[in-house]
């Protein structure tokens, strides 16, 4: 499964001073334009070993996810997952997912909702009691404002190691993504999925390249969190 990680379609993204993480509307329905070529589906199906297929996530939970993403997405039955971070929703900041536009996007036929820890800090520089809450708080409010479990998870700035994925497992996590360009294959460790980051710059041709693997070699800038203890 080739999971990509897109943030926010029109819309400045948190902490992205480079601008490398918004998708221009018109990018964007590019893009589409090649995903729907694949075989599609969420990024909690279990892996097949027949055929690859493409997953397509969204970190943060900006509002755009719900006004601009779903409908593009959900009229051509593409499924997706959006990860959540519980305080930009809880504080009501600005460009973020309200409650009540997270509940209407739960709603949505294809959709996953995910959590993203509970103020987006990096997991792998937390203490033992600070990791435990963000993972833990995060996914309380977020099963709160929905009525359902949450077990999934994408670390925020893609940051884990050993001791950040056993304590989402130990929180009830079943699924939690890193930010370790690869594919992932039959095996693969469901809470250290790797996930493949599309850019603004991002054509719709290097997309293509992106899920067959052509920037694969991306990996070899970071260490599998699988080693990181």
């Amino acid at each position: 499964m080739r999971i990509l990680t897109y943030h926010t379609v029109g819309q400045r993204a948190y902490g992205d001073h480079l601008n490398l993480n918004t998708i221009a509307l018109g990018r964007f329905k590019e893009h589409l334009d090649v995903l729907v070529k694949y075989r599609l589906a969420r990024a909690d199906a279990e892996i097949s070993a027949d055929t690859t297929e493409v997953a397509i996530t969204f970190d943060d939970g900006y509002a755009d996810n719900l006004h601009v993403v779903a409908p593009l997405l959900v009229e051509r039955n593409i499924p997706f997952t959006v990860f959540v971070t519980g305080r930009f929703v809880r504080d009501k900041e600005k460009g973020f997912l309200s409650e009540s536009e997270l509940r209407e996007l739960a709603s949505m036929p294809g959709v996953c909702i995910g959590a993203h820890g509970d103020t987006h800090c990096d997991l792998t520089r937390c203490d033992e009691a600070n990791l435990r809450a963000e993972l833990k708080t995060s996914q309380a409010y977020l099963a709160d404002v929905l009525g359902m479990s949450i077990t999934t998870m994408a670390y925020p700035y893609g940051a884990a190691n050993l001791r950040v994925r056993d304590a989402a497992n130990e929180c009830g996590y079943e699924l939690a993504a890193s930010s370790y360009f690869d594919i992932n294959r039959v095996g693969r460790d469901a809470l250290m999925l790797n996930r493949s980051v599309v850019l603004n710059g991002d054509s719709a041709r290097v997309l293509e390249q992106k899920i067959k693997g052509d920037w694969d070699w991306y990996r070899f800038r970071m260490t599998d969190p699988l080693r990181l203890r």
